[in-house]
């Protein structure tokens, strides 16, 4: 193994804290018998982690060793791996391999827990940490995540270790806007802060129709005019189509109701006759649920076109409303060079 060792041990609070999840994973880990052929790959790619350790390459022999032990977890291999960590520069990383591998060798009584509980202990003052700050305004289901991983609610605001580099933070909850940014930590800064905003909700369906049409209506448009110039647009085009848009909208409530009437009608031919398809506890024979089905797809048509209707309805009035003013018109009474005799000269301004 790579690094000297220094004679100190971790605080009691940190080994009591995370020893009973050591040991269910130990139990586990004894618990999965591998296959003789995921024991061989695991082995041919310590081997491979072992001669890229040699060669200096840790970057490279980092991941070998991590997927050595995920296929046959082995307290060397994992002390391997957080020695790899280490020389790579990945603290945190190293730090929780070394608790980890000084739990198994607790377990099962082995000699090397002493090396890992002091290469532990020597990594833990290099720990840089990260915070998470969360909003005030809490929504419901916010969930955080680290650089992919999904952080539980007692690691928000605790400053946590982390490997030296850039992290990348998310925010999500339904109905919100998602969140992201990205910190760089340094080896040198200890303790890091990010702090995640209060989620701004995702607009309607409705109100971006609303908004769009609203951004449209406040461009102005200029077609081309005599001379090569630009003339001020009298908003007729716009309103023609908010005209159009509003008719449609009001158009299509109406057909909605159609199919609500036509909607209750085929669920009221489900209890029609002496004997009905449906009886009142809404059992229904194969007819009886051919009406109700036929009835339910009627009424959501009914709704959508409804729901449809109003925003159209709105969307059109905006159209129309916002479309902007035909230029104004003046008539302006100039005197002619001539005006003492009484004449004047009419000019029209456009």
């Amino acid at each position: 193994m790579k690094g000297r060792l220094r004679r100190r041990l971790v605080p009691l609070r940190t080994i009591t804290r995370i020893a009973p999840a050591l040991a269910v994973f130990a139990v586990a880990l004894r618990a999965n018998a591998d296959p003789a052929d995921e024991k061989a790959a695991a082995q041919v790619l310590f081997d491979e982690g072992r001669a890229l350790v040699d060669r200096g390459d840790f970057d490279g022999a980092c991941p070998k060793f991590a997927e050595s032990q995920r296929i046959d977890p082995g307290l060397g291999t994992m002390l391997w791996l957080a020695d790899c960590y280490e020389n790579s520069g990945k603290t945190a990383s190293a730090w929780g391999a070394f608790m980890a591998a000084a739990g198994t060798a607790a377990l099962r009584h082995d000699e090397r827990e002493k090396v890992a509980r002091e290469r532990a202990a020597h990594l833990e003052p290099k720990l840089v940490r990260l915070r998470i700050g969360i909003p005030a305004d809490l929504p419901a289901g916010l969930v955080i995540r680290r650089d992919g991983m999904t952080l539980g609610n007692a690691e928000w605001d605790v400053a946590v270790p982390v490997d030296p580099g850039t992290h990348v933070v998310t925010a999500t909850a339904p109905g919100r806007s998602p969140w992201s940014t990205s910190i760089r930590v340094e080896v040198d800064d200890r303790l890091a802060a990010v702090a995640v905003p209060t989620l701004e909700p995702v607009p309607s369906a409705a109100t971006k129709l609303l908004r769009t049409a609203a951004a449209e209506a406040a461009e102005p448009v200029e077609p081309a005019g005599n001379n090569g110039g630009t003339s001020r647009s009298d908003g007729s085009l716009q309103r023609t189509a908010g005209l159009g848009v509003a008719g449609a909208g009001v158009a299509a409530p109406l057909a909605g109701a159609f199919v609500s009437l036509r909607a209750k009608a085929t669920y009221d031919e489900s209890n029609a006759g002496t004997t009905p398809h449906c009886l009142p506890d809404n059992e229904c024979d194969a007819a009886g649920k051919a009406y109700r089905s036929d009835a339910e797809s009627l009424a959501t048509v009914a709704t959508v076109a409804m729901t449809a209707g109003l925003v159209g309805a709105v969307g059109g009035a905006v159209l129309y409303f916002t479309a902007p003013s035909a230029a104004p018109r003046a008539v302006a009474l100039a005197p002619s060079n001539g005006f003492a005799g009484g004449t004047v000269r009419v000019r029209w301004e456009w």
